[in-house]
């Protein structure tokens, strides 16, 4: 009876590790999964390289300074340039590259995403992205709105994002009214956020 015990134990450890195995290898083979969850901070690192295919890392950071070329450091080692992918997922963020951005404006900026990236802040039926560029005095940030995730992400401008609220009535009054001492950015968040939960209720 004695040999029997540790020997079960041994046998429900080993199970369990197995299990634990498993799920991580499932977890993995998901990446456009995790791409669309930018609110996960857990989720697996990761770049989308110009071709569309996509390399996973166990970390990745953003790397500026003075006489640095801004870059992307995976696992601590390899370095990531910004030329050769269309997007990456960090832990903190999704982030686009200025080819997928329907924009002329350039002079980009590099502090929370590498240069001409923008950075995704609402998922939906409708996205929401900003990149920070120079406009000639200071660092301002730019707005794009995407239709779907298979939609163009095209520069943010108030008839734009009129005729994308157009089939919501609440969101569009909310957002043509007069609301004082509210910046753009919390406006246009807002109604956005108010139209993807509209949208999500009326799915359901």
């Amino acid at each position: 009876m004695k040999n029997i015990i540790p020997a079960l134990a041994v046998l429900f450890c080993a199970a369990v590790l197995l299990n634990s195995c498993s799920t991580g290898k499932n977890a993995v083979s998901s990446p456009i999964a995790v791409a669309e969850n930018t609110d996960n901070h857990s989720a697996t690192c990761f770049v989308q390289l110009n071709d569309g295919s996509i390399k996973q890392f166990s970390s990745l950071k953003l790397v500026t300074g003075f006489f640095t070329t801004p870059h992307l450091l995976a696992d601590d080692k390899l370095v990531i340039n910004a030329k050769d992918i269309k997007a990456y997922q960090d832990n903190k963020r999704y982030a686009v590259s200025a080819k997928q951005l329907k924009s002329g404006k350039d002079g980009y900026v590099a502090s929370e995403a590498l240069p001409g990236f923008a950075i995704k802040l609402l998922s939906g039926k409708l996205n929401v992205y900003s990149r920070k560029y120079y406009n000639g005095a200071n660092s301002v940030d730019e707005y794009f709105l995407q239709e779907g995730n298979e939609g163009h992400i095209i520069a943010y401008s108030r008839n734009v994002l009129k005729a994308m609220l157009k089939d919501d009535a609440k969101a569009l009054d909310y957002f043509n009214s007069r609301t004082k001492g509210s910046p753009r950015s919390k406006k246009l968040i807002a109604a956005v956020e108010m139209y993807n939960n509209n949208q999500l209720l009326t799915k359901n």
